[in-house]
């Protein structure tokens, strides 16, 4: 299983591998014709988001570079849809946890995407 795509769970993924691997599960979950298979494909998104470090969310969130913000966002979004799965999967507890971790990822409004488009990058 070496050098497999969907390495062990305890590996730190880049915020953006962890995004596509959630995406990807998620994808699935809404697929699933069963709601076991589709809370287990939540549980592998959840997951692979929750692998970001800490220090890693807090930099990429407090960072003025707009393609940061951006993929803060699209994580934050992530969750919001991760928690909409659960919650029509009853999983009202698991659910809220979701709805949380898009808070902590500092959510912004498309509005504000579009302000923060004009902010240039610096650490590039």
């Amino acid at each position: 299983m070496l050098g497999s795509p969907f390495s062990p769970w305890r590996s730190v993924l880049t915020p953006q591998e962890a995004l596509d691997i959630a995406c990807s599960h998620l994808e699935n979950a809404r697929k699933a014709k069963s709601s076991g298979l589709a809370l287990t494909f939540c549980n592998n998104a959840d997951s692979a988001l929750a692998r970001i470090r800490t220090s890693v969310r807090k930099t990429f969130v407090s960072s003025s570079c707009a393609e940061d913000r951006i993929l803060c966002n699209e994580i934050a979004t992530t969750y919001f849809e991760l928690g909409k799965l659960l919650d029509g999967l009853g999983r009202r507890t698991k659910a809220q946890d979701s709805y949380k971790n898009e808070q902590k990822w500092g959510y912004v409004s498309k509005r504000q995407q579009y302000y923060l488009l004009d902010i240039p990058c610096s650490n590039i």
